[in-house]
């Protein structure tokens, strides 16, 4: 396999802007790629198939519900008829369960188990895309559960608006255009435009999904490519899955009416393998400039790890003494010119050994980090120290308490670092 090692030190002010172009698409997708191998992330398609599969039946309720309440919901019907042409068996079946849904949670102890069931398979679904973003992006911490039921319920109870005014809007432009034949160019546009709207709102969807779902501070502009060429494939494998139902009649022959669900699942785990490809390529737009270093950062020895902590504590201190804007992790990332995964792990590190305390003014605020003790009793010794003895210490873990051995080593390490091993 060719290694692509050198180009991390490739002098790009020497390069022509075509060169710099080539360096900086196979930079992302080299980026990508190793990403991708290194945390598995592909894994993760299958847990969100299966969490999709799980909360079909009740977002396509939702869907339904609301659909029905603006006259609607013939369309949304429609549109899921023709996308399982090839199996309508499997199409009336999906229609029977959201309508025995809609009917259960009307009224008596249904209501409470409906809104049970809704509340997990919704929650499972958005966790495991979190997790999944978040292990992307290098972001440790997930939101809080009463931040996660604010932010996604709002985009669920947004999503069947969204798919409503979506169809309305097409059979909308279908019926005006039919009523001016005459005018080609009109009529040309309109249809131009209905076969590129899906594209243009699965761009928007993905856009969208780049930017809120990891826990961590995304740029719109390095979530715009990626939404499309993400949206593109996307719409393209759903094109194959729709119109190539038909032909599979000896897979049908096989499965009889059941076929359709593994291709089903099929089209939905590799539409998850797109969607997590296009947000590692986010990532890489966003990290093009620092990923050099943070490629590295897992190999740092171990004094040049505490040289960094060193540093990042010492300008906390210097701000908080000015009595400046505290520092975020990715402020102080900015500042000190880190990546901002490595800047957010040594801040978690040094909040863990009670020099930093994190804070927020508000519950859905960036925390931004203070001293956690006074800063003039801050020393480079005490710092090294409290990262040095953090952890347990226990000798009965190891060995038995009181073994002569064990506390002449602990005594030498910080007494008599030239004592020869074999003298012990």
């Amino acid at each position: 396999m060719v290694s692509l090692e050198h180009i991390w030190s490739v002098n790009e002010r020497r390069l022509n802007f075509f060169e710099k172009l080539g360096m900086s698409v196979l930079k992302r997708f080299v980026i990508t790629w190793e990403c991708i191998t290194k945390n598995n992330i592909m894994n993760y398609a299958s847990a969100l198939t299966y969490s999709s599969m799980l909360a079909a039946v009740p977002v396509l309720a939702i869907i339904f519900a609301i659909a029905r309440g603006f006259g609607f919901d013939t369309i949304i019907e429609t549109k899921l008829r023709s996308s399982l042409e090839g199996n309508p068996d499997i199409a009336d079946t999906i229609l029977y369960f959201v309508e025995s849904y809609l009917q259960h949670t009307r009224g008596g102890v249904f209501i409470g188990i409906g809104l049970i069931f809704l509340l997990y398979t919704l929650l499972s679904l958005t966790a495991n895309i979190e997790q999944a973003f978040n292990t992307i992006w290098f972001v440790k911490r997930s939101r809080s559960i009463s931040r996660q039921i604010v932010d996604y319920f709002g985009v669920f109870l947004l999503l069947p608006f969204v798919v409503v005014i979506t169809s309305g809007l097409n059979i909308f432009l279908q019926t005006f255009s039919t009523l001016l034949p005459d005018t080609r160019l009109f009529s040309k546009t309109m249809s131009f435009f209905l076969h590129v709207s899906p594209i243009f709102f699965a761009v928007l969807i993905f856009m969208l999904l780049f930017k809120m779902m990891p826990n961590t501070r995304v740029k719109w502009r390095h979530t715009i490519l990626p939404s499309i060429l993400t949206g593109s494939v996307f719409m393209a494998v759903e094109w194959v899955y729709v119109h190539y139902q038909i032909k599979l009649s000896a897979y049908n022959a096989i499965y009889g009416s059941f076929a359709a669900i593994p291709l089903f699942m099929l089209w939905m785990q590799i539409s998850w393998y797109v969607c997590l490809f296009g947000a590692q390529l986010c990532y890489a737009n966003q990290r093009l400039q620092t990923y050099a270093f943070e490629r590295i950062s897992d190999e740092l020895s171990r004094r040049y790890r505490d040289t960094l902590i060193l540093l990042l504590m010492s300008r906390i201190c210097k701000h908080f003494a000015s009595g400046l804007k505290p520092f975020t992790a990715h402020r102080l990332a900015v500042n000190t010119h880190l990546p901002d995964s490595l800047v957010g792990i040594l801040l978690d590190e040094l909040t863990r050994v009670q020099l930093l305390v994190e804070a927020k003014n508000e519950p859905g605020d960036e925390p931004y980090y203070l001293p956690a003790i006074d800063i003039h009793r801050i020393t480079v010794g005490m710092v090294i120290r409290r990262i040095d003895s953090h952890g347990i210490e226990n000798p009965s873990l190891v060995w038995q308490t009181g073994t002569p051995e064990w506390d002449a080593l602990r005594s030498l390490r910080n007494e008599n670092e030239n004592a020869l091993l074999i003298d012990l």
